[in-house]
């Protein structure tokens, strides 16, 4: 929606009109008002110009990973303001390492920078305020619905609860009732109308649509619509010829080889890592429960392959074989914290207990960015309750994923599951380099703030 588009460019560009105004203002205050030198205030400007054009890309980057501009976030509640203070906070520390740690540039603005960062951050906070405010009211979009099940009643109480999308709904209707249509279209004025009932099931239909697509009303099939809004795909309503039709790996060559580049070139790295953390964790494991080092176990690849995932062994050896239980809900239930030893608690709240499956990266058996691998039996069962959920082994899995990134605390109940399958479905399908860097930054900012599992 290029409403939605709209706002977030005039929130980024609303950002760093404010950044640069902060500093302004304080080379301002310092010298023309602190120093009484009108002549430092224009002489100064030049110099801090470059050094802190570098550091708000880096602050930018920073918002963009916590959330900050994602419109669905934009909401005046406790838990924006807690986002946007550990981000002002976060990139206030890269801002006073950048300026006393690299010796490249002549200035160390001891007194400017807390000027700065005290302007910047009321600044910011007010004008997030009242664009939060705005985005709620502003450039709104009145839908309608013709056609109801699941989805639509979901997306109806999703875009209740967000305001700030700009999308009203005006009515949910029958897919057959052109009278009702009408009626609310005198009154309302919609723009958008959202069927729940394919345009060429029915001639009828698809000619009534038309009517007011003449007038200049938007028509979408709803699974279009769900996938725009949620960012995942609505799995209930789409069949198989929607792989058919939005599914192609031809288009996607040049994106596939940066991907293995990206992925070689990073394995190498965090290989390297491995290697210098090896004894530390090694001893750590032993120390505490005597046994293996590393934990292995059989996962689904791509196009149902199988292959030895590897990790840093967290649980003790006697809870490491536990025979599988047939209800697919405890199959997948997550090992209780009690039972895990105490330097596997430490290893799992890092993410170090990860570090190993980059042999699987370098085998070309998993990636960094993908859906993560299933175990076979938990596969088996699944894809006989879940349409379609063989579908995600289309690609490699990966260490990080779009499902994890949009619901990093989900459970192991079906529902979870099927959400997840939702979110990876609609990575598969969108996929590239601009979105794999987007999962890669905001899963490092939920890393660093430990909300993952």
């Amino acid at each position: 929606m290029w409403r939605r588009r709209l706002k977030i460019f005039l929130l980024v560009i609303s950002d760093i009109f404010i950044l640069y105004a902060a500093l302004g203002l304080t080379l301002f205050i310092r010298y023309s008002i602190i120093e009484r030198d009108a002549s430092m205030f224009y002489n100064f400007i030049p110099l801090h110009l470059l050094p802190f054009t570098i550091i708000f890309i880096f602050w930018l980057i920073v918002f963009w990973a916590a959330g900050l501009y994602d419109i669905t976030k934009l909401r005046n509640e406790e838990v924006f303001y807690k986002t946007f203070l550990i981000a002002f906070g976060i990139n206030a520390a890269i801002a006073t390492a950048f300026f006393y740690f690299v010796p490249s540039f002549i200035i160390t603005p001891r007194t400017n920078l807390f000027i700065d960062l005290a302007l910047t951050l009321a600044l910011l906070y007010f004008s997030r305020h009242y664009f939060n405010r705005w985005a709620r009211e502003s450039l709104r979009i009145h839908l309608v619905f013709l056609g109801s099940n699941n989805e639509v009643v979901e997306l109806k109480e999703f875009l209740n609860k967000n305001p700030q999308l700009g999308l009203r709904v005006d009515g949910v209707l029958a897919p057959d009732n052109f009278g009702e249509l009408s009626n609310l279209w005198s009154v309302k004025r919609f723009s958008l109308i959202v069927s729940a009932k394919k345009f060429g099931q029915g001639e009828k239909l698809a000619g009534a649509l038309f009517e007011y697509f003449k007038k200049g009303v938007t028509v979408s099939d709803l699974d279009k619509f769900y996938e725009t809004v949620t960012k995942r795909v609505p799995i209930s309503i789409i069949k198989e010829v929607w792989f058919l039709e939005n599914i192609s790996e031809i288009e996607r060559g040049f994106y596939e080889t940066l991907k293995k580049v990206f992925d070689v070139s990073l394995g190498i790295i965090f290989a390297a890592a491995t290697v210098i953390i090896f004894p530390i964790v090694a001893a750590g494991i032993k120390i505490f429960d005597p046994g293996p080092i590393f934990y292995r176990q059989q996962r689904i690849g791509k196009n149902g392959k199988v292959f030895t995932l590897v990790k840093f062994r967290s649980l003790p050896i006697r809870q490491a074989g536990l025979p599988a239980e047939k209800n697919i809900d405890h199959l997948m239930k997550k090992p209780d914290e009690e039972i895990i030893m105490p330097f596997g608690r430490f290893l799992r709240k890092s993410h170090l207990d990860e570090l190993p499956q980059v042999w699987n990266i370098l085998r070309n058996e998993m990636s960094f960015i993908g859906p993560r691998p299933e175990k076979p039996e938990f596969v088996e069962q699944l894809s006989a309750e879940i349409p379609f959920y063989e579908m995600r082994h289309l690609i490699k899995p990966g260490i990080a994923g779009w499902a994890q990134l949009n619901n990093p605390n989900a459970g192991p109940s079906i529902k979870e599951t099927l959400e997840k399958l939702q979110y990876d479905l609609y990575y598969i399908k969108n996929r590239s380099i601009f979105l794999d860097l987007s999962i890669t930054l905001k899963t490092i900012r939920i890393l660093l703030s430990g909300a993952g599992k």
